[in-house]
């Protein structure tokens, strides 16, 4: 059982299927194998999740935060430095930053209090395993970064919060429509530790976060 939130093993089944995405040329052709680089653009949603423990850390009340991130952001970078028979390995990091507001509304007891803040920030290095050929294929990956979660209400001033040791993993796949344009989607596990309220700063318990982007990989 992985930290709160879904159990990762419900995760797996879409992971799984990710390997399976990769496009086969065309009868005849070799497009050879995947190498090289590739640099990631991508929108993204996540869970940014209504957390009691966190919620009450900061006064709030879980419902007050916002549940989702609809506008965020991926950015990466990987290399391919190696290939075993089926596998290309590669090497990489990502940038990930989400923000979302909730608005009080109408029916509740003061709708009008300031917007509660939740912003997603991660920065995560990769270490991928990749199945097809240089005009498509698909990934796992996985990889120990950083990640800063900042809940807040905003009244002017912004909370500087320490960041947190988080484990990523996810896949997905990079389909080329061109010899240096391709179409790409991640579904991504953010995995964050915990971090304990010191004096006036509130902590945060171990949680998972969500990801699914989607977006263009340039070479």
């Amino acid at each position: 059982m992985c930290p709160s939130g879904l159990p990762a093993p419900r995760l797996l089944p879409s992971l799984l299927l990710v390997g399976l995405l990769a496009p086969e040329p065309a009868s005849g052709q070799d497009p050879g194998p995947i190498s090289g680089y590739v640099f990631d653009a991508r929108g993204s949603i996540i869970n940014l999740g209504q957390d009691v423990e966190a919620a009450s850390q900061r006064f709030l009340g879980p419902a007050q935060m916002p549940n989702w991130g609809w506008v965020g952001f991926d950015l990466g970078g990987h290399i391919y430095p190696l290939s075993l028979g089926p596998v290309t390995f590669g090497v990489g990091a990502t940038l990930h930053y989400t923000e979302a507001r909730r608005y009080p509304t109408e029916d509740e007891p003061d709708p009008d209090l300031p917007p509660v803040v939740s912003r997603f920030v991660a920065v995560s290095p990769q270490l991928s395993l990749n199945f097809g050929h240089r005009n498509g294929w698909s990934y796992l990956s996985g990889g120990l970064g950083t990640s800063r979660l900042t809940i807040y209400r905003d009244e002017g001033t912004r909370p500087n919060y320490p960041s947190s040791k988080t484990i990523n993993y996810g896949g997905g796949a990079r389909w080329f429509v061109s010899p240096r344009l391709a179409f790409t989607v991640d579904l991504r596990v953010f995995s964050i530790n915990a971090i304990e309220q010191v004096g006036p700063q509130p902590g945060s318990p171990r949680m998972n976060r969500y990801a699914f982007s989607v977006g263009a990989s340039f070479r």
